[in-house]
């Protein structure tokens, strides 16, 4: 771990750094002063690669968005059907929200602003729209507004997470419980197979 800290370069140990209190601590935790601390280098150094927290705030929003760019684009490629890509991608979230919901709620809340970086957040989740499409073109998934079926399923992945980390639902220690209730999910969503095959 200390090997692969060193081998990092100064701006990704900061960004690394950061990460950490913002799991820890929120967004209120993140100051560039407590990174540079946390980081191991001086309070001024971060200041040489961020003007600012908002930028630094920026920096660490994008690193989440191409995790997401990176799920879709994955289950694309691994998927044997758009349907199965869908469940894949709502799993992979679903999973994303449970492991770091401070930072998937720090998403959201860019996703409001009218921003480059936030305008960047909701192309990340509208991603999703084009395997959505795709399931509907395939006869999978039932008709309606990709944007809103994208609606409702990241507003369902939030919810589910936030039920967990209330105690509201039971926690399985089933490595592949994460894909279950995001499987029932996009289940809703399909089309009855005899509705398909007509």
């Amino acid at each position: 771990m200390i090997l692969i800290e060193l081998m990092l370069s100064t701006k990704e140990r900061i960004l690394a750094s950061a990460t950490k209190l913002l799991d820890a601590g929120g967004p209120s935790a993140v100051t560039l002063r407590a990174v540079g601390d946390a980081a191991g280098i001086s309070q001024s150094a971060p200041y040489r690669h961020f003007a600012d927290k908002r930028a630094l705030l920026d920096a660490m929003v994008r690193q989440i968005i191409e995790q997401m760019r990176a799920m879709v684009e994955t289950a694309r490629n691994e998927a044997s059907s758009p349907i199965l890509a869908l469940n894949l991608v709502v799993g992979q979230y679903y999973l994303f929200a449970r492991r770091y919901p401070v930072r998937y709620r720090l998403l959201l809340e860019e996703s409001r602003i009218e921003s480059p970086v936030g305008q960047e957040a909701r192309q990340a989740f509208m991603t999703v729209a084009g395997i959505v499409e795709d399931a509907q073109r395939s006869g999978e998934l039932r008709d309606g507004d990709p944007q809103q079926i994208v609606a409702l399923i990241f507003g369902a992945v939030h919810g589910m997470a936030d039920l967990e980390q209330f105690g509201l639902v039971k926690i399985s220690a089933d490595p592949d419980y994460h894909f279950s209730l995001p499987k029932l999910l996009v289940e809703m969503l399909s089309r009855p197979v005899q509705a398909a095959v007509a």
